[in-house]
Parts: structure tokens; C-alpha cells; sequence
């Protein structure tokens, strides 16, 4: 699905995050910010919009519905499996 078709869905930021802050600078909101670990999105502040999307380098922005679903297929999620 296109990042147009989900205008106005909340969104979030997995685990998969590198901390590059890209997202934080396109965010014309000010919706997401730096935590200790990793970049967040105040959901208080998150129009939908979707413009940080398409300039995560590792798609760590997903939407609010899929994030779940997608924490269990993060980097770290696999490696745990991996390992043990």
C-alpha cells in the first residue's frame, strides 16, 4: 500500500531505528523526537501525514496498526531468534 493511501494513520517508530534523526528534520509537525535509544513519534503531535516515511533509511516508520506486527520482524527481533 502507498504512503498516500494512509494519509491521516497515526504512526510509529520500531526498534529497527538507528537513531539518524532523518525523520525528526522531515517532520514539519514536530512530532517526532529523540529518546535515549532510538527516535519516537509523539502520537499528540502526528497529523498522519506520512511525509517522514518514504526518508527512513532502514523503514523503521510504519504505520500505528502494522507496528506489532513489524516489531516482531525487526533486526533485533530475528537476531534474539537467532540466537536464542
Amino acid at each position: 500500500m502507498s504512503v498516500d493511501s494512509r494519509s491521516g494513520e497515526l504512526f510509529m517508530i520500531t526498534s529497527d531505528c538507528t537513531h539518524c534523526g532523518v525523520c525528526e528534520f522531515m517532520c514539519a509537525q514536530g512530532a517526532i523526537r529523540e529518546a535515549p535509544n532510538q527516535f519516537v513519534v509523539r502520537r499528540q503531535h502526528c497529523n498522519g501525514c506520512a511525509e517522514c516515511v518514504p526518508f527512513c533509511p532502514v523503514r523503521a516508520i510504519v504505520p500505528a496498526s502494522e507496528f506489532a506486527q513489524r516489531q516482531k520482524q525487526t533486526r533485533k527481533a530475528e537476531l534474539k531468534a537467532i540466537l536464542g
